[in-house]
């Protein structure tokens, strides 16, 4: 059974939660919003095989924002960093000197490199608030490596195409100049709610309970998630369950007009996994983040034809976010057991990782049919909402 109560498990490398890949994204470090002590204490907590850092892990734009440094120098250090050689310090080190990430921040580097060292691969795939990284996709180093995107293909043999999810926004590429002021406006909200509640947000050492097992959370994480696909959870409990003001939310649901904007983006998913499905190895699914909201969906593809051997649906995974906004569904991140199972975890500051149900449909609830393929209750996007 698993303890109904789990600890904070920092500090405590030999009880590690193992699992063959760890999928984190929307870190936005060197932003006022990011939660970097809750991260690097659940950094402590695991080890993955390979671990994938699916986008906007370092906030590149909050930096200058808060840093009050040109994007040059920035983009001049990141060269730098990137250029490095065998013998230079390592990338916390570096940072350091020049005082562009607190520390709490460069902490979550120096995990990092601790879980490099320990053999962990790291594959960093940059999305739009560390858009530049893109520049160095291609990078191959031992055990580290930066793409645009990549497929990973589970133990049990499913195939999932990773990338951060912006390509899908039409937003992003339409909307630049509101979609930077906004973030100028939740970095400055945030340095003040920040300065409130510092001393009720520390992650808290506890003593590791009796029973404890981090092999039941990783199963109990996957057998939730796989019992999550055959029932909706009603929108009322979805967004809206997590208590809370949270500005940067409002906003962003104010420009995004959230249950269109969804919908969209899982349309340009599907469309694009559909041609896909034509190649040598059609996608089983995918894997991203930059919405920030947690999710594990089957969406409909349209009808197969008589020779398609492809799938005959798709799973939609996003992996969540570290960074403050609705907390109840903030700090997750994504598991492949060493089975293949997929699962999800959440960091709570009190309990320590343990097993985590994302919500169905966060914006509306899809119409869900049978799939003609495996009648599995898969999402139809095209319809209209019921």
């Amino acid at each position: 059974m698993l303890p109904g109560k789990h600890a904070y498990l920092a500090f405590l490398p030999n009880v590690v939660l193992s699992c063959d890949a760890l999928f984190i994204s929307d870190l936005h470090l060197g932003s006022n919003q990011c939660e970097a002590g809750h991260l690097a204490a659940f950094l402590e907590c695991i080890r993955p095989r390979t671990l994938f850092l699916v986008g906007d892990i370092i906030d590149l734009q909050a930096i200058r924002f808060n840093a009050h440094v040109d994007a040059s120098f920035l983009t001049d250090r990141i060269d730098a960093l990137l250029a490095g050689g065998r013998g230079d310090p390592p990338a916390s080190e570096a940072l350091k000197k020049t005082g562009l990430l607190r520390a709490s921040h460069r902490r979550v580097i120096e995990q990092f490199e601790a879980l490099h060292r320990a053999g962990v691969a790291i594959v960093y795939i940059p999305g739009n608030h560390d858009a530049y990284l893109r520049r160095h996709a291609g990078l191959e180093r031992p055990g580290f490596a930066i793409r645009r995107q990549t497929v990973y293909r589970t133990p049990a043999g499913q195939r999932l195409l990773v990338r951060h999810g912006d390509e899908y926004d039409r937003l992003i590429r339409f909307h630049a100049d509101a979609a930077e002021g906004l973030a100028r406006l939740q970095e400055r909200y945030s340095a003040g709610i920040n300065g409130l509640l510092s001393p009720f947000t520390r992650p808290a050492g506890a003593t590791l309970p009796a029973g404890w097992n981090a092999e039941a959370i990783l199963q109990s994480a996957v057998d939730l998630l796989a019992s999550h696909r055959e029932w909706p959870i009603p929108v009322s409990r979805g967004l809206n369950s997590s208590g809370g003001f949270s500005l940067a939310f409002v906003l962003e649901s104010a420009l995004k007009s959230r249950t269109g904007h969804d919908r969209l983006i899982k349309r340009g998913i599907v469309r694009h996994l559909q041609r896909e499905r034509h190649g040598p190895e059609p996608l089983d699914g995918l894997i991203n983040g930059h919405t920030h909201i947690p999710e594990a969906t089957p969406l409909a593809l349209p009808e197969p034809s008589g020779d398609d051997l492809g799938p005959c649906h798709i799973t939609y995974y996003n992996t969540g976010s570290w960074a403050r906004s609705q907390r109840r569904l903030g700090r997750t991140a994504l598991v492949v057991a060493h089975s293949g199972r997929v699962g999800m975890v959440r960091f709570d500051r009190r309990r320590g990782i343990e097993p985590f149900q994302p919500p169905r449909f966060p914006f509306n609830t899809y119409p869900m049919r049978p799939c003609p393929g495996c009648g599995l209750g898969v999402a139809h996007l095209e319809a209209e909402d019921s």
